[in-house]
C-alpha cells in the first residue's frame, strides 16, 4: 500500500470509527481501531500503531471476543 493510499484509508477508517462509536457498536469500534493500527504500522508510525491496537485489544477483552483478542495480540507482536 502506498503512503497516499494509507492516508486515505486512515481517513475512511476514522469516519467509520466515529459512526460506530455513536452507534455503540463495540465490535465495529474494535475493528476500526485494529485496522487503524495496521495502517499506522504500514506507514512506519509504530507508537501510534501500538496505541490503536491496544485500544482494540481492550474492547475485544471487554466484549469477550477471544478471536479478536488473539488477532490483536498478533498485531501487537508484529508491530
Amino acid at each position: 500500500m502506498k503512503v497516499n493510499e494509507c492516508v486515505k484509508a486512515g481517513e475512511y477508517l476514522q469516519k467509520s470509527l466515529e459512526i460506530r462509536q455513536k452507534l455503540g457498536d463495540k465490535e465495529g469500534e474494535a475493528s476500526c481501531f485494529g485496522k487503524l493500527g495496521k495502517v499506522f504500522r504500514i506507514r512506519g508510525e509504530y507508537v501510534k500503531a501500538k496505541e490503536y491496537i491496544q485500544k482494540a485489544l481492550v474492547i475485544t477483552k471487554e466484549i469477550g471476543d477471544r478471536s479478536g483478542e488473539a488477532a490483536n495480540y498478533i498485531n501487537l507482536g508484529t508491530t
